[in-house]
């Protein structure tokens, strides 16, 4: 059992960090949060669809990291995930906020210090990653057979009966949308 956990340990880890990003570390866990354990390619995918001020921030520590592992380590970049991605506060910066009477408010910057760990996957695909697929392969056949529901109860022929009631439902409807405007805009505004 020893053999087994010092071989599982022998892959590298690539490591980088970026110090004293001008970002609260609340904003930053979002993203974090979002991209920890996806393959590196797929990560900077999502950071670029990402509108936040911490995607570019948390994209460029990304792509150091790569560059750390196809540099120092010899790794291959499209076989890296992000195995770890942290963030930490930093020190707060103060600033001063002018009030009345000569006083002052104290404004607190945060900052963070984000420390990412990529590995390289080796081998089979994991069996997370196997169930993921079966799952999205279940949801398709399910759409499949809902269509075929929808399909079958379009063309179901109509009564004249429920015709007459569609009717009567598309004026209640109408009714009820008038009544709303008459409500909003016979208000007595004071």
């Amino acid at each position: 059992m020893a053999d087994k956990a010092l071989k599982e340990n022998t892959s590298k880890l690539v490591r980088a960090k970026a110090s004293f990003l001008r970002i609260s570390p609340r904003k930053m866990r979002l993203l974090t949060s979002l991209v920890k354990g996806m393959r590196v390619d797929r990560a900077m995918a999502q950071l670029q669809h990402e509108n936040a001020k911490a995607a570019p921030m948390l994209a460029r520590l990304i792509k150091s990291a790569v560059a750390n592992a196809k540099n120092n380590f010899s790794l291959d970049p499209e076989k890296l995930f992000i195995k770890d991605l942290a963030c930490n506060m930093g020190p707060s910066m103060t600033r001063y906020s002018p009030r009345a009477r000569g006083s002052a408010f104290v404004i607190r910057k945060q900052t963070s210090h984000v420390n990412i760990v990529l590995e390289e996957k080796t081998g089979k695909v994991s069996k997370s990653a196997g169930a993921r697929v079966s799952f999205f392969k279940k949801k398709t056949e399910i759409t499949e057979d809902k269509e075929k529901v929808i399909q079958t109860t379009r063309e179901a022929p109509k009564a004249e009966g429920k015709k007459s009631q569609i009717v009567k439902d598309e004026q209640q409807m109408k009714q009820s949308k008038i009544q709303q405007k008459r409500r909003l805009f016979n208000r007595k505004s004071g």
